[in-house]
C-alpha cells in the first residue's frame, strides 16, 4: 500500500512540475558593479556576495550543502540573459529592478534593498525645478542622453522623450561607470543611475561637479536576485529572505549595508 502511495505521489509531482529535489549547485552569475559585486585584492566582494554567503549558510542550516560556482560578467545585457536562459540552479546578482516586464521573463527575489534611480547632470546645467514643457525643454532639449542597456532606466528616458523632448537623442552603454565618466567629459549629456552608482562615483571622484535634476528621480524602485523559469532556488531563496521577520530585519543585514555604504546613502536604501 505504501509503495502504491509513493509512486502516486511521484507521478502527481511529475505531473503538476513540481520539483523534488534539493540543489546541490548554486551558479552565481554577477554583473561587476561596485559595491554589489566586485574584486578587490583579489577577493569577490560586495553587498550583494556578503548576502549570497549568508544565504549558502543558511541552506546548509538546513541541511542543503551546494557547490557555488562564480561567474562575472561585464556587460549588463549580457548577464541578464545568462540567467534568463541559465539552467535551473543558476541565480543572478546584478542589482536588477522588479518590474513587470521582468517577471514575465524570469524569477525575482522578495527585494533585498530600496532603490532610487536619480537623474544626473553635469554642475553647469541648469537645475529643473517642475516637469514643464518649456523648462524641461529648454534645458534638456539641448543634451543628448546615455543610458545602461537593458535598464529600468530605458523606459524613463523614453518617457522624457515623449512628454517633453521628442528629438531626444539616446546612446545605449553598457555600465552606469560609463554613464558619469560620459557626463563628466561632456556637460551636453544627462542619464539615469542608480543612487548608490551615483554616491559611489562622488566617493571615488571627489571633487567632480556632477548633481541631480531631483524632480525627474524615480524614488519606488526595489532590487532583487534573479532567476531563470524553471529555478529550483526560487523557493528556497524566497524562504531565506522572508521567513521570521525577514533578512532585511536582521542584525547581519543591516551590517552588511554599514560594510560597504555611507551614512549618507544607507537611509535612502535601507529596506524598513
Amino acid at each position: 500500500m505504501k509503495k502504491k502511495i509513493s509512486i502516486i505521489t511521484l507521478l502527481l509531482l511529475s505531473v503538476l512540475g513540481i520539483k523534488s529535489q534539493k540543489p546541490d549547485t548554486l551558479n552565481v552569475n554577477y554583473y561587476e558593479n561596485y559595491p554589489f559585486a566586485y574584486t578587490e585584492s583579489g577577493t569577490l566582494v560586495g553587498i550583494e556576495i556578503d548576502i549570497i554567503h549568508e544565504y549558502v549558510a543558511w541552506l546548509k542550516k538546513k541541511g542543503v550543502d551546494v557547490v557555488v560556482n562564480y561567474n562575472a560578467i561585464a556587460e549588463f545585457s549580457a548577464f541578464y540573459n545568462s540567467v534568463k536562459n541559465g539552467n535551473s540552479k543558476t541565480i543572478g546578482l546584478g542589482s536588477v529592478t522588479s518590474n513587470s516586464d521582468r517577471e514575465k521573463e524570469l524569477l525575482i527575489s522578495p527585494p533585498y534593498m530600496q532603490n532610487v534611480a536619480v537623474l544626473v547632470s553635469a554642475g553647469s546645467v541648469p537645475t529643473i525645478k517642475s516637469k514643464t514643457n518649456p523648462e524641461v525643454e529648454n534645458v534638456l532639449g539641448k543634451l543628448s542622453a546615455v543610458v545602461v542597456k537593458g535598464s529600468s532606466h530605458e523606459k524613463y528616458l523614453k518617457d522624457i522623450k515623449e512628454k517633453f523632448v521628442p528629438g531626444l537623442k539616446i546612446t545605449q552603454v553598457e555600465t552606469q561607470s560609463r554613464i558619469l565618466e560620459s557626463i563628466i567629459s561632456n556637460a551636453g549629456q544627462f542619464g539615469y543611475v542608480d543612487i548608490i552608482a551615483y554616491w559611489a562615483f562622488l566617493k571615488k571622484n571627489n571633487g567632480k561637479y556632477i548633481k541631480m535634476q531631483k524632480v525627474f528621480n524615480e524614488p519606488k524602485e526595489y532590487l532583487g536576485f534573479i532567476m531563470p523559469k524553471s529555478s529550483v532556488h526560487s523557493a528556497y531563496i524566497n524562504e531565506f529572505f522572508e521567513s521570521g521577520f525577514g533578512f532585511t530585519a536582521t542584525k547581519m543585514y543591516h551590517q552588511i549595508l554599514e560594510k560597504y555604504l555611507g551614512y549618507e546613502i544607507i537611509e535612502s536604501v535601507e529596506l524598513k
